[in-house]
């Protein structure tokens, strides 16, 4: 990565056995070991299924892509000091086989090992040179439901750490009643997984199987979506993501990771293949049903089903807002969300590529992060958002 270092490491959080987050620095370096001191700075918070090197620095495990063909390298090399955390079930080992400890991890969970993530961020650049201002919050889909709970939680604080907060193609609330009882719906079916005492989703663990598949036997029938060859199985995921809810909608219509050519699903527009499928391999295998539950509960929004303090303060959140969208992923969608808080200094920036009829051939919800275009579509649109603020 040229003068662009990554550095990371882990930090015990809680007294349990996996109490621990990850934590990662990705900065210029004037010389080995000392960091570009900048006053431009911040943390992300990775997508469910992905920690953050799997989501935002995929490219480092890709030998299709260059290792600069990342969001974090780009800021870096802007001379914008990115952080990034490891939320603690990304780093279950696959080989657990008891997960009674994930019972209690949850949201709040995820809120506090952000707070504690933030507040390491603002230390640790004060002692190497680039002073203990607040710095900005980009939270990726699940990390941006996570961001905006922090933040109202953060407003009865009197630190929030957080200077701006950048939510990527994500909602915490929906004005569309079809999609609020979609998500009642699916609160249910999350509910009765923990009620049957299973704490534990696998998405992440099938998900790489899958890459890993499409690599070893890409010819071989796929186990996982009959009819299709392992191959192409992985590029379907991609294309077609809002199959994997059924049999309940998905969370918008014609959700998607990657945009694919309508009629043929194994064909993707915007990603290259062997970088989606690198991807994939990179999946964290375990995350806590309840996280799953507690956001579809969120998006219902019918306090007498649950009743979460995580939204109980969007109102009084009044840090500036910068909305990144994707077409194919919940685009448009996540602007209601936005007009729910306190913030005056408001941006959108929508990726549309394709009219509404044929959304599912537009921009996909991982195509911000790993589309050729990406680039220029989206990651200038951050830069130049970071440095006006």
């Amino acid at each position: 990565m040229g003068s662009v270092a990554e550095y990371g490491w882990q930090v015990r959080v809680g007294t349990g056995e996996r109490d621990i987050i990850g934590l990662h620095r990705v900065v210029k370096e004037i010389a080995p070991f000392v960091p570009n001191p900048t006053s431009k700075a911040v943390l992300m918070a990775h997508v469910d299924i992905w920690g953050f090197n799997g989501a935002f620095l995929a490219s480092l495990s890709s030998a299709s892509i260059p290792d600069s063909q990342a969001l974090p390298v780009f800021l870096a090399q802007n001379n914008v000091d990115v952080w990034g955390i490891d939320f603690r079930w990304t780093l279950v080992p696959q080989e657990t086989t008891a997960f009674g400890f994930m019972e209690a991890w949850d949201i709040g969970t995820d809120v506090e090992d952000l707070g504690c993530a933030l507040s390491i961020a603002r230390n640790m650049r004060a002692a190497s040179g680039s002073g203990s201002g607040k710095i900005h919050l980009l939270g990726w889909s699940r990390g941006g439901m996570t961001g905006y709970a922090y933040l109202s939680g953060g407003t009865q604080s009197a630190e929030p750490h957080v200077q701006g907060f950048i939510p990527v193609d994500i909602f915490m609330k929906t004005d569309d009643a079809e999609l609020r009882q979609a998500a009642c719906d699916r609160f249910e079916a999350q509910q009765a997984r923990l009620v049957a005492g299973t704490f534990h989703d696998t998405t992440g663990l099938l998900i790489s199987t899958v890459g890993t598949l499409a690599i070893t036997a890409p010819d071989d029938p796929s186990g996982v979506i009959p009819g299709l060859t392992n191959l192409q199985a992985a590029l379907f995921l991609g294309t077609s993501t809002f199959a994997l809810f059924a049999p309940f909608p998905p969370p918008v219509p014609s959700y998607h990771f990657t945009g694919g050519l309508a009629g043929d699903p194994t064909t993707l527009l915007y990603t290259q293949d062997p970088y989606w499928i690198d991807f994939l391999q990179g999946a964290a295998p375990y995350e806590p049903v309840n996280i799953f539950a507690q956001g579809e509960a969120l998006i219902c929004d019918h306090d007498e089903i649950v009743d979460l303090p995580f939204d109980d303060h969007l109102a009084e959140i009044t840090v500036p807002i910068l909305y990144v969208g994707a077409g194919g992923g919940f685009g448009e969608f996540g602007v209601y969300t936005t007009t729910l808080l306190g913030s005056t200094d408001v941006s959108i920036h929508l990726v549309d590529l394709r009219p509404v009829e044929e959304r599912v051939e537009d921009f996909g919800h991982a195509d911000l992060f790993l589309a050729d275009k990406a680039k220029n579509l989206v990651w200038k649109q951050i830069l130049d958002w970071i440095k006006s603020h």
